[in-house]
């Protein structure tokens, strides 16, 4: 059955705490010919999972020219005629594809894609949102690949880009592993959505590094033991799901080239990636790196969103909680980076930079932190790291024209990253557990 709902409902987490409702997915469309595959995964996914269907159709606001007067125009009624055949379009494309066994409810929407989007995934409680990839450009469609990256960004609900063509839910998977195996969030639960693929493939792709002590034997043991690390993690996580097993490749170059490439090369169905955040500013597996994927990749993509932390308890509360300061007054870095430093010299840490234009790559890792501090003459925070005594191992960072320093310090009360922020981008310490 498909029904037709023309205003939000009651969000369905109160329903679903009550035990009335199945999990709900949804699927976004523009009306296009691109949305047949999320209609398409959409009914495959509902053929083995108990599910609701919530399409979510987006239809973008008239633009009226500033030269007509708004006396002579009919705004409700011109968006009413719109949506009516907006809808009715819609329902057209569905019935050709729909599972018999899941419910789909038609909820037309007029505004901005990613922000309709992502605003109906969490009215609804969304266990997943799907929308179809386009390779027809910006002009030619409203919910594409740039769309898709920013709802991922805008939300917490794993997002899957099915590709053109979806004819079979995938066999082949493709994992994108960072060091940081946090970034892939609940993988198991989304992953079982799909049912057991006949191969799962872990790839990590290492940028090609170019700072002092990037070619020591001590760098490449460190980094090799953090992807052992972070390989684990992911492959205990994927064995939860029946009937997969993952393996791990290893590449290096630049992640988003060495990912499609590797696809290709395997025939891949599905490419997983990860969404990290770091004080509220998000960033999908380097920011352009997920972009640059999502317009290259042939096969589906599914994002998965870094694991929120879970309310704590009274206990949790007295004991204390992550707590992140920051500070956007230059007269008080100096003094704030100086007890940083007084409280964290020696440890070891990594030194991440992230930016749109760069993604995000490690400069160093597992080095001994030294000291920071900001410079008022110059307007610089200065980081460095290395051994204390007995090594030339030194790694210095000058950071220009800071816009805020944040602590972030973890439920024990130590201080766990640092982070200097600055136009669109942002230099990360993060100190070893």
């Amino acid at each position: 059955m498909t029904a037709i709902e023309t205003t939000p409902s009651e969000s369905s987490l109160s329903k679903v705490e009550h035990g009335t409702v199945k999990p709900t997915i949804v699927v976004a469309t523009d009306g296009s010919a691109a949305s047949a595959a999320a209609f398409k995964a959409a009914s495959l996914i509902a053929g083995i999972n108990d599910l609701n269907i919530r399409v979510v159709a987006v239809l973008e606001p008239l633009q009226i020219p500033a030269a007509i007067p708004h006396a002579i125009l009919n705004f409700e009624g011109s968006d009413s005629t719109r949506i009516k055949q907006f809808v009715a379009d819609v329902q057209s494309q569905i019935e050709k594809c729909k599972s018999q066994s899941a419910e789909w409810v038609i909820e037309p929407r007029v505004g901005i894609p990613a922000a309709e989007i992502s605003q109906a995934a969490r009215e609804h409680s969304a266990g997943l949102v799907i929308v179809g990839a386009s390779r027809h450009g910006l002009f030619e469609r409203l919910i594409g690949e740039e769309t898709a990256a920013r709802v991922a960004q805008l939300g917490d609900t794993p997002l899957l880009v099915a590709a053109t063509g979806l004819e079979r839910l995938p066999h082949r998977v493709v994992i994108a592993m960072d060091l940081d195996p946090s970034q892939l969030g609940d993988l198991r639960s989304v992953l079982s959505m799909f049912g057991p693929a006949a191969s799962v493939t872990c790839v990590h792709v290492q940028r090609r590094e170019d700072f002092p002590g990037s070619d020591s034997p001590a760098f490449a043991r460190a980094y090799e033991s953090a992807v052992t690390e972070a390989f684990d993690v992911v492959k205990e996580e994927i064995s939860g799901v029946p009937g997969m097993r993952a393996d791990l490749i290893r590449l290096h170059g630049d992640p988003a080239t060495e990912l499609l490439r590797y696809c290709d090369f395997a025939k891949a169905e599905l490419l997983v990636l990860g969404l990290r955040r770091h004080y509220g500013l998000r960033r999908l597996l380097g920011g352009g790196v997920a972009l640059n994927v999502l317009r290259g990749a042939t096969c589906s993509v599914l994002i998965v969103p870094e694991s929120a932390p879970l309310a704590p308890s009274g206990d949790a509360i007295s004991r204390g909680k992550d707590t992140t300061l920051t500070s956007y007054v230059p007269d008080m870095w100096p003094s704030q980076l100086k007890q940083f430093t007084e409280r964290n010299a020696g440890r070891r840490a990594t030194l991440e930079v992230n930016g749109p234009d760069i993604g995000a790559f490690v400069e160093v890792a597992e080095l001994p932190f030294i000291g920071a501090d900001y410079d008022h003459r110059d307007g610089r925070v200065e980081i460095l790291l290395g051994d204390f005594i007995g090594s030339d191992r030194h790694f210095s960072r000058s950071i220009p024209s800071p816009d805020s320093v944040s602590v972030l310090r973890g439920s024990d009360m130590k201080d766990d990253v640092l982070c200097i922020s600055y136009g669109d981008g942002q230099t990360l310490l993060t100190f070893t557990t």
